[in-house]
């Protein structure tokens, strides 16, 4: 297992699940971080461009890339030998160190001015068409306020330890760059009339990156280079960590009280959870759910690919992903603990997305409100 550090060299983009073309939907909007799909095909890429394999012997599964299949997957959703964690964003310091940043969880919201967590309440008067039993409360008569920000290392383990922290803002980590253009006529050389568009770019601050877990595969070598991200195929550079960071700590077995919350955005077959709400494959023990604080749904996948070869374009499934904060409060009787399983599912015939970084979690008690 080793880690990579990902820096942009100019601005990036990562463009939502929208589909988008110009002179149709005019704006393309950036999401931040990149999913686990950009970071796999950055991956995989740079693994085949090294191998001195051709790209076409690659996805006609010639016999001389038995081997590169292996290691990772076929062309499309297998990933083969391939095993990501990840992306965290994070951030150097003029020591060189490495801070991680974690979205805020959904159970945070402001009063005041000040972040306040939101806790079950299972016993109450109310009626409510909640799907869950409980209720997020916080003992107030003031109003409160959605927070939708990021928590450094240190401000994180606050948070899990029932502390007081701050947050922090996302202007502190990236701004965004709106940028006008038009689509260009290649077989003219010319730009085409009415087709403007608007990307939303983003420029990252001083020393802020991507972290990202790699298993399965040999390390990069050399230790250092660039890679291409997102869209554009953008730049990057990249280095392979000597010291690795810690995995966040996770307690064995779990408290009876205990609440995951998600890094990484995951998939549910019936939405917010999984089919007939079974999380058995994902705990040992007596596990019940009992409420949940959820970010709005994220779509991704759906963008529209230009395959010249077929001369045609195709649509990637679009499918609604439970976003990273999301946060899932679970009782226990008896003793549990956590089957380190990635929190998701995947859609039959694509994959793994455990395998490549989607449902990363960190599991933390908690008290009722």
């Amino acid at each position: 297992m080793w880690q990579l550090f990902v820096e942009p060299n100019d601005v990036l983009l990562f463009r939502d699940g929208k589909p988008f073309s110009a002179g149709e939907d005019h704006r393309a909007k950036s999401i931040f971080p990149p999913t686990p799909f950009t970071v796999q095909g950055m991956i995989r890429a740079k693994v085949l461009f090294d191998s001195g394999i051709s790209p076409a012997d690659y996805a006609n599964q010639a016999p001389s890339a038995s081997s590169l299949i292996q290691q990772i997957g076929k062309p499309g959703a297998d990933y083969g030998r391939l095993r990501i964690r990840g992306p965290f964003v994070v951030k150097r310091r003029e020591d060189g160190t490495l801070v991680r940043y974690f979205p805020l969880p959904a159970d945070v919201v402001e009063m005041d001015g000040k972040p306040v967590l939101l806790k079950p309440l299972p016993k109450h008067p109310f009626r409510s068409n909640a799907p869950l039993g409980s209720l997020l409360w916080h003992r107030t008569d003031k109003p409160l306020k959605e927070e939708r920000e990021w928590l450094n290392e240190e401000n994180w383990r606050r948070y899990l330890n029932g502390e007081e922290f701050s947050i922090t803002e996302e202007s502190e980590l990236l701004v965004r760059e709106p940028r006008l253009g038009i689509a260009l006529n290649y077989s003219r050389r010319s730009t085409q009339e009415g087709m403007l568009y608007q990307a939303e770019f983003l420029r990252l601050r001083e020393g802020v990156g991507f972290l990202v877990q790699v298993d399965g595969i040999p390390r990069f070598n050399p230790g250092k280079g660039f890679l291409q991200l997102g869209g554009e195929a953008r730049a990057v550079r990249y280095e392979v960590l000597e010291q690795l960071l810690p995995p966040l700590p996770i307690p064995d077995p779990l408290p009876s009280r205990f609440k995951v919350i998600l890094l990484t955005p995951a998939w549910f077959s019936e939405g917010w959870q999984p089919r007939n709400g079974d999380w058995k494959p994902f705990f040992s023990g007596d596990v019940q759910l009992v409420a949940g604080a959820l970010r709005r749904a994220q779509a991704i996948g759906g963008a529209f690919v230009d395959d010249r070869r077929r001369q045609q374009n195709f649509q990637k499934v679009m499918r609604r992903f439970v976003p990273a904060g999301s946060v899932f409060f679970f009782e226990s009787k008896g003793q549990a603990r956590w089957n380190k399983k990635s929190f998701t599912e995947t859609p039959p015939r694509e994959g793994n997305f455990g395998q490549i970084g989607f449902g990363c979690v960190t599991i933390t008690g908690w008290d009722g409100a």
